[in-house]
């Protein structure tokens, strides 16, 4: 038997439903039309709160913070889903009462009948609703927006700085709709579709949906169990043309030393690597404008790119353009073709992805150009093994005039200057171990005053991040280290590398190292650090050196 607090909301849902004004219905249930008149039906087909059409037989939630539930259901899977969606979406449940399901559903149907809740829309609202989520994940400078369809409901979420936050919620028919929108006027679709297979495309600015500061976003659509859809959006912002500045990433010293000696020749092969999102475009476009400019535009520079990313200046950008018949590499086997015989100095492949690409990469430098590429691997010197998985034979490796630079990056946080915290007060607050404060500290020098981990978030910063910051490895291969990388000495090549300059070897600094080295300087915090570099306890086992150092290097480099 339903409760008197349930018979009264039920009298006056009804009330409401059938036009009924207050002073026609008992003082309590007008208390109750008050409160349902107090804010708008927040959940429906879209808006704020959007619930599937099976769910609006359940619950509906207003905005005087009541959440009428079906009988029986308050505890259901479908209901504690919309609940939690509500409450993470900072709206706020003040009262939970259970009516009949019948009633729920005609005060839907009284809201879609005053327009005071939307109903279905067609493809041009759907596009217009993802060109709002794509200008509010811009504004908050995204690098992905993750679109997931779940059974009851859909949530679309937002990475900044690295680290992912709820962005909205929707419908699952409105997620999977928003989904189609997208590919609707996406190019490059790729050979597979459908919702049983993966599926990529680009969003240009011929879709239309792109704000001014975005200039394309590519997209990675995944079937999940269930088929219900996954898409990953990730947004590539406008850079600024002719930017040369390398340390302002946040490289070392010594590093865009390093660089410096890389772009100053006009022969071999250059290749920087990272995972993906991690800057790396952003800093080749900067190396090859400093290139260029250096030489007094005096070079010839051709970029191979489908879509185009960067923004060369003095660079011809050569079009990649399938013809009828023909794949897509071997569209770009013919571009590279086509280049080498426009008199280039310098040549531009976005990535290296196949054998192909690879093998014509290796030719070009062998040939006396010089090439830049981009690459996937975990480490500078991990670049070698993926050249010899892309088809690469190790001979040609081991010949100094051919590999003459690789560079690997990774982006960390930065932490907001105004909410960051003290290992002393964070110590406090049991946000850190006694152990991590004190290995840090050893490590460093610096004192627990002078240590800092993320913050709570403040008003000028997004969860306690400011920014990101490159950490990097630079490496200027010659015989001897090549030698040991063709011999398969992976152990004495690493050695190598690291040993210093004074003792015979390279002088390298591994990323951990350099990652270090901002940890020390209050830059970054230890444990995002430990999350996307490795942990302090595998630094001080892998590279006792340089764990040794890092209190002195804290002094003699300037980031």
């Amino acid at each position: 038997m339903k409760s008197d607090i349930e018979d009264r909301t039920t009298t006056a849902l009804q009330s409401q439903v059938t036009g009924g004004k207050p002073n026609e219905a008992s003082d309590e249930q007008s208390s109750f039309l008050d409160e349902l008149r107090t804010g708008p039906l927040l959940s429906g087909a879209d808006g704020p709160l959007a619930v599937s059409s099976a769910d609006r037989a359940l619950i509906a939630v207003f905005g005087s913070g009541l959440a009428v539930v079906a009988a029986g259901s308050r505890w259901s899977p479908e209901v504690k889903a919309v609940l939690d969606r509500a409450i993470r979406s900072d709206l706020q449940i003040v009262r939970i009462v259970e009516s009949e399901s019948k009633i729920i559903l005609a005060v839907y149907e009284k809201h879609a009948g005053d327009g005071s809740n939307g109903g279905p829309k067609g493809e041009i609202e759907r596009q217009r609703e993802l060109r709002h989520i794509i200008s509010q994940a811009a504004v908050e400078s995204a690098s992905d927006i993750h679109i997931q369809v779940y059974p009851g409901y859909c949530d679309i979420r937002i990475r900044v700085h690295g680290r992912l936050r709820d962005l909205s919620n929707r419908s699952a028919e409105e997620g999977t709709a928003i989904i189609n929108a997208a590919f609707a006027v996406a190019t490059d679709h790729g050979s597979e579709s459908g919702v049983s297979g993966f599926m990529k495309g680009t969003l240009t600015r011929a879709s239309g949906l792109l704000p001014t500061d975005v200039d394309l976003i590519r997209l990675q659509y995944s079937p999940t169990s269930g088929h219900r859809p996954s898409l990953v959006m990730r947004l590539k912002y406008a850079i600024k043309k002719g930017e040369t500045d390398i340390a302002g990433l946040g490289y070392l010293r010594q590093q865009v030393r390093d660089i410096g000696i890389m772009r100053r020749r006009t022969s071999g092969l250059y290749l920087l690597a990272g995972k993906v999102s991690s800057g790396k475009t952003t800093t080749l476009q900067r190396i090859l404008n400093a290139m260029i400019r250096e030489k007094a535009f005096e070079i010839s520079a051709f970029a191979i790119e489908e879509p185009v990313e960067l923004e060369i200046s003095g660079a011809v950008h050569v079009a990649v353009v399938p013809r009828s018949g023909q794949t897509r590499r071997q569209a770009f086997a013919e571009a590279v073709k086509s280049t080498l015989r426009s008199d280039p100095n310098v040549i531009v492949l976005g990535e290296l992805r196949d054998e192909e690409l690879a093998g014509n990469a290796l030719e070009l430098a062998m040939t006396g150009h010089a090439l830049w590429s981009t690459v996937h691997s975990g480490s500078a010197l991990g670049i070698l093994d993926r050249l010899n998985d892309l088809g690469v034979a190790p001979w040609k490796l081991a010949e100094p005039s051919v590999i003459k630079g690789l560079i690997y990056q990774r982006l960390v946080g930065t932490l907001c200057p105004h909410c960051k915290l003290s290992y002393r007060t964070a110590l406090a607050r049991q946000a850190i171990s006694g152990a991590m404060v004190e290995e840090v500290a050893g490590l460093s020098g610096r004192s627990p005053e002078r240590l800092f981990l993320r913050g709570p978030g403040c008003e000028k910063c997004s969860s306690g991040l400011g920014g990101r910051t490159v950490v990097a490895e630079t490496v200027l291969p010659d015989p001897i280290l090549l030698n040991h990388y063709v011999s398969e000495d992976r152990t004495a090549m690493r050695e190598y590398w690291l040993r210093p300059v004074e003792q015979g070897g390279v002088g390298g600094i591994p990323v951990m190292h350099h990652a270090m080295i901002k940890v020390g300087r209050g830059t970054c915090d230890i444990n995002e650090v430990e999350e996307e570099i490795d942990l302090v306890s595998s630094y001080r086992r892998d590279y006792p050196f340089h764990a040794r150092r890092l209190a002195a290097d804290l002094k003699r480099f300037q980031s």
